[in-house]
């Protein structure tokens, strides 16, 4: 179960940060400052900016900080994520909605112009249909 999970959801930039850290001694570089400034800078090369982030490698280097992420409650981290993910969720949602409501709507106006409109308004003149594309370019 473990190596599909790592096959299906850990990218190769995730592969690469664990190799690096296996190299730097495990959990043990944690401890070690040039360890994890090596592994800070190449994470920063390789990951894609974080939410508030414009660009990783500009941020301060902190160890004590990286230190209190890595020991953190791996579930309060879940619950912090869940939050932002929900709220970007929600906000997609939305605008999937009311891009479905404006494409319905449309489509009722086309449908509702064609039945009430007379008999002249159905009729295809590929004569004028000609005409008028050569008129608009």
């Amino acid at each position: 179960m473990t190596r599909m999970f790592q096959e299906k959801f850990v990218t190769p930039e995730q592969r690469r940060l664990t190799l690096l850290v296996k190299q730097k001694g495990g959990d043990a570089a944690i401890h070690d400052r040039r360890a994890m400034e090596e592994l800070w800078n190449e994470e920063a090369m390789i990951s894609a900016p974080v939410e508030g982030e414009r660009n990783r490698s500009t941020k301060k280097f902190n160890l004590e900080e990286i230190r209190r992420e890595i020991q953190g409650d791996p579930m309060e981290a879940i619950e912090k994520n869940e939050e932002s993910f929900n709220g970007k969720f929600r906000v997609q949602m939305r605008q999937i909605q009311e891009d479905i409501e404006r494409a319905v709507k449309r489509q009722g106006d086309r449908v509702i112009s064609v039945v009430t409109g007379g008999p002249r308004e159905r009729i295809v003149d590929p004569v004028r249909v000609v005409v008028r594309s050569r008129s608009v370019a």
